[in-house]
C-alpha cells in the first residue's frame, strides 16, 4: 500500500442553485406555480406581487427616467459582483418567431382552482359517530374500527388482531363493527369487495334480487364474468343475468376513495389554444399566478449614497440577485413553454385542425431540434401541463406519439390513430356480436392499417376495453 499524492487536471460542470432552480420551473405545472410564487414571496422581502404593473408607472416622467438610469447602473454593479452570466445562461433563445395574443378578456371563461383542504373518510364518519348514543366502550371501538379504515373504506385488519388490541371479545368488536356499517358512505367497514357490494345492495333494498344472489352465491363465476353459466345456475335467461350485472355496475367498489385527499384533483389547462382569423394562437392560462417586481424602497438601499449599513446592503444585494434571477426564470419559463407548444402545433397541424384520429408520429427530439432546445429541455416543459383545445383537454406528452408502421403511401402511422380506430370500431360494434381482437385486427388491415393481433390486444388493455367475451350482451 502505498500513499501519496496526486495532481490531476479535469473539467467538471456543477448546477448552480439558480439554474437548479430554474429547471424547476420548467417542470412544475400552473397550480403549482402559484405555490412556488407564494413561498418566494414569503422568503424574499424584495420581491413583490401586483394584479397591474401600471400602477408602477404613474410617477413623473422625469423621476421615472432619472430612478431607471440609477436602478439600471446599480443592478448592473450587483449582478456583476456575484458574476452571474446572464447571457450564457439564456443563450438558448427568446425569439419565438410566432405572434401570440395576451390581451386581457374581461369575459374570458376563469378557472377555479381546487380547494385545498378536503373532509376526510375518519373526520366524515366520526361526524356520524357523535350524533349517535353509544356507551363509551362501544364508541371507543367504533373509533378504533374507523381509525382502522384504508383509504378505499376497507377494514384489512383482521377482528381478532383489533380484538386482543382493544382487550375486548370478538362480539364486542363485531357489534361495534355493525354500527359502523350502517353510516354513510354504505359499504365502508367491508373486509372484501364481495361483503362491500352485499352491504351497498342490501342498504338499497335488493335483498331479494338477483342481483344479491348472483353475489351471494356465484361469487367466483361473477368474478369471470361467465354469464351463460350464472343464467344455467339460476334457471335464468341470460338477458336477466345481464339485467342484474346492469345493477352491480352502479356500486361503488371504493365507498372511501371519494374522502382521500391524494384523489386526481380536476384538471387546469396550463396552455389555450385558439383558432383566431384562421391562424392557431397560443395563450398561457396564467391569470391566477401574479405578476412579480422588485420592491424600489428595498433597490434604493443598494444604491450608491445609501446611507444603509453594509451587512444590510449585503443581504439586501443578495435577495436582490435572487428576485432577479427567479423573475427572469418565471420569463423564460413561458417563453419556452410558447415556444414548445407552437412546435408541436406546427407539427400536429391536422390534430388541432380535425381532432384527434390524425395525430402524426411525433418524437420528444424533433421538437427539440425545431426549438433548438436540449431534448430534456422539452421534456421537462411537457411533463405534467395540459393544454386545452377545441377537441378537448390533452397532456402535451400526449402529442408525442410512436410510429407503429407505414400506410401504402408511406405515411407513418402512429399509435394513437391505432387507438382511435379500434375505439371507434367498438363503438359501432353489435353488443349481440362485439368484435374480436383478431376481426378488429383484420378490418385494420383492410383499412391499409397492418397492425398484428397481439397489438389490438396490447392497444385494447391500454385503453381500458374488455375483451369480446366480456362485452356481449344479452337480449
Amino acid at each position: 500500500m502505498n500513499l501519496g499524492l496526486d495532481m490531476s487536471l479535469r473539467l467538471q460542470q456543477k448546477l448552480s442553485f439558480q439554474m437548479i432552480q430554474s429547471l424547476k420551473l420548467l417542470q412544475v405545472n400552473t397550480l403549482q406555480l402559484e405555490q412556488l410564487l407564494k413561498t418566494e414571496l414569503e422568503m424574499n422581502p424584495v420581491l413583490e406581487a401586483t394584479e397591474e404593473l401600471e400602477n408602477e408607472t404613474d410617477e413623473l416622467p422625469e423621476q421615472q427616467e432619472k430612478d431607471n438610469a440609477e436602478d439600471k447602473e446599480e443592478e448592473e454593479l450587483d449582478i456583476n459582483e456575484d458574476n452571474i452570466d446572464w447571457e450564457e445562461y439564456l443563450e438558448e433563445g427568446f425569439d419565438l418567431g410566432y405572434s401570440y395574443n395576451e390581451e386581457v378578456d374581461k369575459n374570458e371563461e376563469r378557472y377555479e382552482p381546487t380547494p385545498i383542504y378536503q373532509i376526510t373518510l375518519e373526520e366524515h364518519l366520526n361526524s356520524q359517530l357523535s350524533e349517535k348514543k353509544l356507551n363509551e366502550k362501544t364508541r371507543l371501538l367504533v373509533q378504533l374500527l374507523i381509525g382502522s379504515l384504508d383509504i378505499d373504506g376497507y377494514l384489512r385488519i383482521p377482528l381478532e388482531d383489533l380484538a386482543d388490541f382493544a382487550k375486548v371479545s370478538i362480539f364486542e368488536i363485531e357489534e361495534a363493527l355493525h354500527i359502523l356499517w350502517k353510516m354513510e358512505p354504505y359499504g365502508v367497514g367491508a373486509r372484501n369487495l364481495r361483503e362491500c357490494i352485499l352491504l351497498q345492495l342490501r342498504y338499497r333494498g335488493l335483498e331479494k334480487t338477483l342481483a344479491m344472489r348472483i353475489v351471494d352465491e356465484t361469487w367466483d363465476l361473477f368474478e369471470k364474468l361467465k354469464i351463460p353459466e350464472i343464467s344455467r345456475h339460476f334457471g335464468v335467461e341470460p338477458r336477466q343475468v345481464q339485467e342484474a350485472l346492469d345493477t352491480l355496475k352502479s356500486i361503488n367498489p371504493k365507498p372511501g376513495y371519494q374522502y382521500n385527499p391524494d384523489k386526481p384533483s380536476t384538471i387546469i389547462p396550463d396552455l389555450i389554444v385558439e383558432k383566431i382569423d384562421g391562424k392557431f394562437m397560443v395563450m398561457l392560462n396564467d391569470r391566477s399566478v401574479p405578476s412579480l417586481h422588485i420592491n424600489k424602497s428595498y433597490a434604493n438601499l443598494i444604491k450608491r449614497g445609501s446611507n444603509a449599513k453594509r451587512d444590510v446592503k449585503k443581504y439586501i444585494r443578495e435577495k436582490f440577485n435572487s428576485a432577479t434571477w427567479f423573475i427572469r426564470s418565471i420569463e423564460q419559463r413561458k417563453t419556452t413553454m410558447l415556444k414548445v407548444m407552437y412546435a408541436i402545433i406546427e407539427r400536429q397541424n391536422d390534430f388541432f385542425e380535425k381532432g384527434p384520429p390524425n395525430l402524426h408520429p411525433l418524437k420528444l427530439q424533433d421538437v427539440a431540434d425545431m426549438v433548438e432546445m436540449h431534448i430534456s429541455t422539452v421534456s421537462r416543459v411537457t411533463s405534467n401541463k395540459y393544454v386545452q383545445t377545441r377537441h378537448g383537454i390533452f397532456e402535451l406528452k400526449y402529442f408525442f406519439t410512436e410510429a407503429v408502421g407505414r400506410d401504402p403511401e408511406g405515411t407513418d402511422i402512429s399509435s394513437e390513430r391505432i387507438k382511435n380506430r379500434i375505439r371507434q370500431l367498438v363503438n359501432s360494434e353489435s353488443p349481440r356480436k362485439p368484435l374480436s381482437d383478431q376481426k378488429i385486427s383484420d378490418i385494420l388491415s383492410s383499412e391499409n392499417l397492418p397492425v398484428a393481433r397481439r397489438t389490438v390486444a396490447k392497444y385494447r388493455e391500454q385503453m381500458k376495453i374488455l375483451p369480446a367475451r366480456l362485452r356481449q350482451k344479452y337480449e
